[in-house]
């Protein structure tokens, strides 16, 4: 057979037309989507991934880093990274804290770090710190993964993406992705399926910049619906899963326990290792309230956790109940504070934080 038996003739066309055609029509659709998500109200945001996180990491390799934040998301939201710069007078804290995590694997990666020999900020939400194993372990394990192993392709990927996610809100896969509002229509679960299905995270409620800053987005605020929605996933994320399947609650509670205890010894672990190479650390408890707050002196109780964090490492703590300064702060959604709080709070917490560390000597351990 003849090598014209296999020749596909390509069609006439004026192909620089129809590209210049594709380019308009995907322009005018994402112009026209880009107007209706502003007009309800979303803001071009950082997207909160492992590359992200990845990123501000490789901060911690260069020089002149002072103080680094770890922790889950209140960390993230209510300690204000500009207020702490123009306190202590310093370059902004490297801001690590990750939402949803158990920060054990993002301290660990600190620990690594071993030219860094500033301060570090530990956020604490107790629940958070002792969960053994699921999607708070996994994400901070993704987390400092891709930090490791970060590859050319998927560097230069999320640099091309970052300035046009600072621009266009309609890219913002927690509430605008084809699976986030495929995930919102009103189809009820089958009643056999319904136990089995994993507790909601919250929808989109934070922008983020690439400093990993977060702001608590204006839609909520106290009493609104996203305020509403967010407390009610909060319930069943808060509250600890049954035994497993032939572990009576006794055995449980025991496993929990040595799971604990171990945790601990960890923790402290870590802490000594920064502290023994000059490093300054210090627990910061940052506020909840409602019935979330109630939830978490039921569950994770204050002597249990966060005291014996404290306790076992040696280290400093401020916890907001202890200070009226910032005890009398309130969580729209009972977890985190609204950007401009944030700002009030952190500028309370800056003396008690000076205080803190000035007892704390750097380099004496």
């Amino acid at each position: 057979m003849s090598e014209a038996a296999f020749e596909r003739a390509i069609p006439r066309g004026n192909w620089a037309l129809s590209c210049a055609m594709a380019f308009l029509v995907t322009a005018i659709v994402a112009g026209l989507w880009e107007v209706r998500v502003r007009a309800m109200g979303y803001p071009p945001s950082v997207n909160e991934t492992s590359d992200l996180w990845a990123s501000v990491r490789n901060r911690l390799e260069k020089p002149g880093v002072e103080a680094v934040v770890v922790g889950s998301s209140r960390a993230q939201f209510d300690l204000d990274l500009r207020t702490y710069a123009e306190f202590f007078g310093t370059s902004e804290p490297i801001q690590l804290a990750m939402p949803g995590t158990n920060p054990m694997q993002l301290l660990e990666s600190v620990v690594a770090a071993e030219s860094f020999r500033g301060t570090v900020i530990l956020g604490v939400t107790p629940a958070l710190w002792f969960v053994p194993e699921g999607m708070p372990v996994d994400q901070a394990r993704q987390a400092v993964g891709r930090f490791q192993n970060w590859s050319p392709s998927q560097r230069a990927s999320f640099w091309l993406g970052v300035p046009l996610q600072e621009r266009l809100a309609y890219w913002n896969p927690e509430d605008l992705s084809l699976d986030a509002l495929i995930a919102r229509l009103p189809l009820a679960n089958r009643p056999a399926a319904e136990a089995n299905q994993p507790p909601l995270l919250p929808p989109f409620f934070a922008v983020v910049d690439r400093l990993r800053q977060a702001r608590m987005w204006e839609q909520c605020v106290f009493g609104s619906p996203l305020a509403q929605e967010i407390q009610r996933r909060w319930v069943p994320l808060f509250t600890p899963p049954p035994p497993p399947p032939g572990v009576s609650p006794e055995e449980f509670r025991e496993m929990f326990g040595e799971f604990v205890e171990g945790n601990l010894q960890r923790l402290k672990g870590n802490v000594d290792a920064l502290r023994a190479r000059g490093c300054r650390v210090v627990f910061v408890r940052f506020p909840s309230t409602g019935r979330l707050r109630e939830m978490e002196r039921k569950f994770s109780p204050r002597a249990g956790f966060y005291d014996r964090m404290l306790a076992v490492t040696g280290a400093p703590g401020i916890h907001f109940e202890d200070h009226p300064e910032l005890s009398a702060f309130d969580c729209p959604e009972w977890s985190h504070l609204t950007a401009e709080d944030a700002v009030r709070f952190s500028v309370a917490l800056m003396p008690l934080l000076a205080e803190v560390l000035d007892e704390e000597p750097a380099g004496t351990h």
